[in-house]
């Protein structure tokens, strides 16, 4: 779906005034310059006051305005091709290794501000309580997942990351019963077979967490629980910085939940690691003042 269709439908919905059609019209005509635009230049270039970019946002359904920017900038990028998206980047001045580092921290800046916290203890306390939880994703996608995967197993949580695909992933959903849950972890495009696993998990009673860059997708509203995060790149690929902070977020949740548990949990797990001798020594290192 075009931003200009994404838009027009949102309108079809959410019936506007005159000063919010103004805002809308931007939007619709110029998404490139609403994905960049501070409040008041885009109040500028539709000739209302900031607080009419307000309202029009709130009107749309959103909480105000960085909401409904986050939305329509994932969305826009999300409407380009890789190589498209390079172009996007390529009048960008600076060097590229601190524009990637500055692009990631922007991110998480901007998830600070506009990430549902309730929303992301809820995935934790799903995660936590269920049975057994499954995480899908693909290609560099797969990484929050990863992480979260180990860091849950670690606290004692039945928890597994699949990036097969195919039969493989198929029979994991197979095994998810009601009340297990599938974690899904996708920004910018959406695989057909991810929407395809996401569905089949979702008919067999299986509890459907999200992690994503819009909340007006397919993926989004298969979910019973959506956290939605900023993805944009300093090139031609998403960010996964704010989805693997959202990650340890909930890792960080799930062990303050219960604390004498995943204690528990750990020491069962170091111990095991102790007996295979899987960790190397560390050498002891001098304090300071000391010497050989």
């Amino acid at each position: 779906m075009s931003v200009e269709t994404w838009i027009d439908e949102f309108v079809r919905q959410n019936p506007l005034g005159t000063q919010a059609s103004r805002v809308v019209r931007v939007l619709n005509s110029q998404p490139r310059f609403a994905s960049y635009a501070t409040a008041r230049d885009l109040a500028d270039r539709a000739g209302v006051n900031i607080s009419t970019v307000t309202r029009t946002a709130q009107g749309l359904g959103f909480s105000g305005w960085s909401h409904l920017q986050l939305e329509l900038r994932n969305r826009y990028l999300g409407s380009l091709g890789a190589s498209e998206v390079l172009t996007e980047h390529a009048d960008s001045a600076g060097d590229p290794v601190q524009s990637a580092f500055q692009q990631d921290a922007d991110n998480i800046a901007l998830a600070a501000r506009t990430v549902d916290v309730d929303t992301v203890r809820t995935v934790a306390d799903t995660i936590r309580r269920s049975g057994r939880t499954l995480i899908i994703a693909s290609g560099s996608f797969l990484a929050p997942g990863i992480v979260l995967a180990h860091m849950a197993s670690f606290m004692g949580v039945d928890i597994t990351c699949d990036g097969t695909g195919g039969t493989i992933r198929v029979n994991q959903i197979l095994k998810l019963q009601p009340g297990d849950c599938l974690l899904v972890v996708n920004v910018w495009r959406l695989p057909r077979e991810i929407l395809a696993a996401t569905q089949l998990a979702k008919d067999r009673g299986v509890t459907i967490c999200v992690i994503t860059d819009q909340r007006s997708t397919p993926l989004a509203s298969a979910g019973d629980h959506v956290v939605i995060v900023p993805s944009e790149g300093a090139s031609l690929f998403p960010s996964m910085a704010a989805a693997l902070t959202t990650a340890h977020a909930i890792a960080a949740e799930i062990a303050a939940a219960d604390t004498e548990g995943v204690r528990a949990a750990l020491a069962e797990c170091e111990d095991a690691w102790h007996r295979l001798d899987l960790m190397a020594d560390q050498p002891m290192r001098n304090r300071p003042g000391q010497h050989d």
